[in-house]
Protein backbone atom coordinates (compact mmCIF):
# COMPACT_ATOMS: atom_id res chain seq x y z
CA UNK A 1 0.00 0.00 0.00
CA UNK A 2 2.67 2.35 0.95
CA UNK A 3 4.80 1.79 -1.98
CA UNK A 4 1.30 2.55 -4.64
CA UNK A 5 1.09 5.04 -2.60
CA UNK A 6 4.37 6.61 -3.37
CA UNK A 7 4.49 5.73 -6.79
CA UNK A 8 1.04 7.51 -7.22
CA UNK A 9 3.10 10.38 -5.93
CA UNK A 10 5.60 10.28 -8.57
CA UNK A 11 3.61 9.54 -11.00
CA UNK A 12 1.35 12.43 -10.77
CA UNK A 13 4.44 14.59 -10.43
CA UNK A 14 5.30 13.27 -13.87
CA UNK A 15 2.17 15.25 -15.45
CA UNK A 16 3.18 18.32 -13.93
CA UNK A 17 6.37 21.18 -14.58
CA UNK A 18 8.35 21.46 -11.08
CA UNK A 19 7.92 24.68 -9.78
CA UNK A 20 10.70 24.52 -7.47
CA UNK A 21 13.46 22.38 -6.78
CA UNK A 22 13.99 20.40 -3.67
CA UNK A 23 16.90 18.34 -4.07
CA UNK A 24 17.87 16.11 -1.35
CA UNK A 25 20.89 13.74 -0.50
CA UNK A 26 24.08 14.16 1.05
CA UNK A 27 26.64 17.07 1.73
CA UNK A 28 29.94 16.08 1.03
CA UNK A 29 33.35 15.20 1.03
CA UNK A 30 32.11 11.63 0.89
CA UNK A 31 33.49 7.99 0.24
CA UNK A 32 33.44 6.68 -3.02
CA UNK A 33 31.19 3.89 -1.64
CA UNK A 34 28.98 6.28 0.01
CA UNK A 35 28.18 8.01 -3.17
CA UNK A 36 27.50 5.14 -4.94
CA UNK A 37 24.72 4.22 -2.75
CA UNK A 38 23.68 7.13 -2.29
CA UNK A 39 23.14 7.34 -6.17
CA UNK A 40 21.21 4.15 -6.13
CA UNK A 41 19.07 5.64 -3.35
CA UNK A 42 18.02 8.40 -5.70
CA UNK A 43 19.74 10.81 -3.76
CA UNK A 44 22.57 13.55 -4.43
CA UNK A 45 25.61 14.15 -3.02
CA UNK A 46 26.83 18.09 -3.32
CA UNK A 47 29.88 19.83 -2.17
CA UNK A 48 28.05 22.66 -0.36
CA UNK A 49 24.30 22.63 0.28
CA UNK A 50 22.51 25.19 -2.38
CA UNK A 51 21.25 28.28 -0.93
CA UNK A 52 17.97 28.00 1.40
CA UNK A 53 18.77 24.50 2.00
CA UNK A 54 18.36 22.98 5.55
CA UNK A 55 21.19 21.10 6.21
CA UNK A 56 21.65 18.38 9.72
CA UNK A 57 24.07 16.47 10.88
CA UNK A 58 23.94 12.66 11.60
CA UNK A 59 21.25 12.01 13.96
CA UNK A 60 21.55 8.14 14.67
CA UNK A 61 17.71 8.13 15.81
CA UNK A 62 15.55 8.21 12.86
CA UNK A 63 12.97 10.24 14.64
CA UNK A 64 15.66 12.84 15.17
CA UNK A 65 16.15 13.47 11.67
CA UNK A 66 12.77 13.04 10.64
CA UNK A 67 11.78 15.95 12.99
CA UNK A 68 14.89 17.96 11.22
CA UNK A 69 14.04 17.21 7.81
CA UNK A 70 10.07 17.99 8.89
CA UNK A 71 10.60 21.60 10.26
CA UNK A 72 13.05 22.03 6.98
CA UNK A 73 9.39 21.55 5.39
CA UNK A 74 7.52 23.65 7.68
CA UNK A 75 10.00 26.51 7.46
CA UNK A 76 9.96 26.56 4.12
CA UNK A 77 13.83 25.21 3.37
CA UNK A 78 14.20 24.77 -0.22
CA UNK A 79 16.10 21.43 -0.28
CA UNK A 80 17.27 19.10 2.80
CA UNK A 81 21.05 17.29 3.28
CA UNK A 82 22.52 15.35 5.70
CA UNK A 83 26.38 15.93 6.56
CA UNK A 84 27.91 12.65 7.59
CA UNK A 85 30.96 13.94 8.84
CA UNK A 86 32.59 10.63 9.60
CA UNK A 87 35.99 10.82 11.27
CA UNK A 88 38.97 10.35 8.71
CA UNK A 89 39.49 7.05 8.06
CA UNK A 90 35.57 5.93 8.71
CA UNK A 91 32.96 5.27 6.29
CA UNK A 92 29.00 5.28 7.37
CA UNK A 93 28.22 2.53 5.34
CA UNK A 94 30.80 0.65 7.67
CA UNK A 95 27.94 1.35 10.45
CA UNK A 96 24.78 0.27 9.17
CA UNK A 97 22.84 1.01 12.21
CA UNK A 98 23.93 4.72 11.68
CA UNK A 99 23.32 5.04 7.79
CA UNK A 100 19.69 3.41 8.40
CA UNK A 101 18.25 6.58 9.93
CA UNK A 102 19.67 9.03 7.59
CA UNK A 103 19.25 6.79 4.52
CA UNK A 104 15.47 6.15 5.16
CA UNK A 105 14.36 9.55 6.32
CA UNK A 106 16.15 10.98 2.92
CA UNK A 107 14.31 8.27 0.77
CA UNK A 108 11.03 9.27 2.61
CA UNK A 109 11.62 12.98 1.82
CA UNK A 110 12.49 12.11 -1.51
CA UNK A 111 9.59 10.66 -2.13
CA UNK A 112 7.34 13.92 -0.91
CA UNK A 113 9.79 15.93 -3.22
CA UNK A 114 7.02 16.05 -5.81
CA UNK A 115 4.36 17.64 -3.18
CA UNK A 116 7.27 19.87 -1.62
CA UNK A 117 8.29 21.20 -5.40
CA UNK A 118 4.73 21.41 -6.88
CA UNK A 119 2.78 21.78 -4.64
CA UNK A 120 0.48 24.53 -3.34
CA UNK A 121 0.44 26.17 -0.10
CA UNK A 122 -2.52 25.92 1.36
CA UNK A 123 -4.42 26.76 5.14
CA UNK A 124 -4.19 24.25 7.83
CA UNK A 125 -7.41 22.16 7.32
CA UNK A 126 -7.47 21.35 11.09
CA UNK A 127 -6.36 23.69 14.21
CA UNK A 128 -2.73 22.68 14.96
CA UNK A 129 -2.40 22.64 19.21
CA UNK A 130 0.24 25.32 20.61
CA UNK A 131 3.64 23.42 20.58
CA UNK A 132 3.54 21.86 17.09
CA UNK A 133 5.09 23.62 14.27
CA UNK A 134 2.73 22.46 10.64
CA UNK A 135 2.59 23.31 7.12
CA UNK A 136 -0.28 22.35 4.44
CA UNK A 137 0.14 21.43 0.45
CA UNK A 138 -2.14 20.85 -1.71
CA UNK A 139 -0.74 18.86 -4.51
CA UNK A 140 -3.29 15.96 -6.73
CA UNK A 141 -6.29 16.80 -5.82
CA UNK A 142 -5.21 15.78 -1.97
CA UNK A 143 -4.10 18.00 0.67
CA UNK A 144 -0.70 17.40 2.26
CA UNK A 145 -0.08 18.26 6.11
CA UNK A 146 3.50 17.95 8.12
CA UNK A 147 3.24 18.49 11.86
CA UNK A 148 6.19 18.95 13.94
CA UNK A 149 6.90 18.53 17.68
CA UNK A 150 9.87 20.21 18.86
CA UNK A 151 8.96 20.77 22.39
CA UNK A 152 10.17 18.31 24.85
CA UNK A 153 6.36 17.08 26.21
CA UNK A 154 3.51 15.15 23.89
CA UNK A 155 1.25 17.45 22.45
CA UNK A 156 -2.62 16.20 22.20
CA UNK A 157 -4.11 16.50 19.15
CA UNK A 158 -8.21 15.67 18.15
CA UNK A 159 -8.86 12.16 17.24
CA UNK A 160 -11.84 13.16 15.31
CA UNK A 161 -10.32 16.27 13.12
CA UNK A 162 -7.75 13.11 11.70
CA UNK A 163 -10.58 11.04 10.79
CA UNK A 164 -9.75 10.32 7.34
CA UNK A 165 -5.99 11.31 6.90
CA UNK A 166 -3.56 8.83 6.32
CA UNK A 167 -0.17 8.58 8.13
CA UNK A 168 2.79 8.67 5.87
CA UNK A 169 5.61 6.25 6.53
CA UNK A 170 3.92 5.07 9.33
CA UNK A 171 3.35 1.38 10.76
CA UNK A 172 -0.44 2.33 10.99
CA UNK A 173 -2.03 4.01 8.33
CA UNK A 174 -4.84 5.60 9.77
CA UNK A 175 -3.53 8.80 11.75
CA UNK A 176 -5.20 9.06 15.13
CA UNK A 177 -4.51 5.07 15.26
CA UNK A 178 -0.42 5.72 14.02
CA UNK A 179 -0.82 8.27 16.88
CA UNK A 180 -1.44 5.79 19.61
CA UNK A 181 -5.24 6.82 20.62
CA UNK A 182 -5.75 2.34 20.93
CA UNK A 183 -3.70 2.77 23.99
CA UNK A 184 -4.32 6.17 25.18
CA UNK A 185 -4.52 9.89 24.44
CA UNK A 186 -4.26 10.69 20.57
CA UNK A 187 -0.46 12.78 20.76
CA UNK A 188 2.33 13.47 18.70
CA UNK A 189 5.45 12.49 20.98
CA UNK A 190 8.30 14.96 22.09
CA UNK A 191 10.99 15.31 19.16
CA UNK A 192 8.18 13.49 16.66
CA UNK A 193 6.91 14.29 13.33
CA UNK A 194 4.23 13.18 11.03
CA UNK A 195 3.33 13.70 7.95
CA UNK A 196 -0.51 13.52 6.32
CA UNK A 197 -2.01 12.57 2.96
CA UNK A 198 -5.85 13.80 2.87
CA UNK A 199 -8.72 12.06 0.79
CA UNK A 200 -8.95 12.90 -2.37
CA UNK A 201 -11.22 16.49 -2.90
Amino acid sequence: MRRALLLSIAALAACGAVERPFPVGLVGPVSSSLAAEAARLGLIVVDSAPSGSAVSGVVTSRDGLRLAAARAAVAGASGFFVRPGSPEGRDLLDYPEEWQAPSRVLRELSALRPVLEGGALVALPFPVPAGLEARAWRFGGRVYVVLANPTAGAVRLDAERLAGWRALFSERADAARALGVEVGPCQLGPGRALWLEGRLL
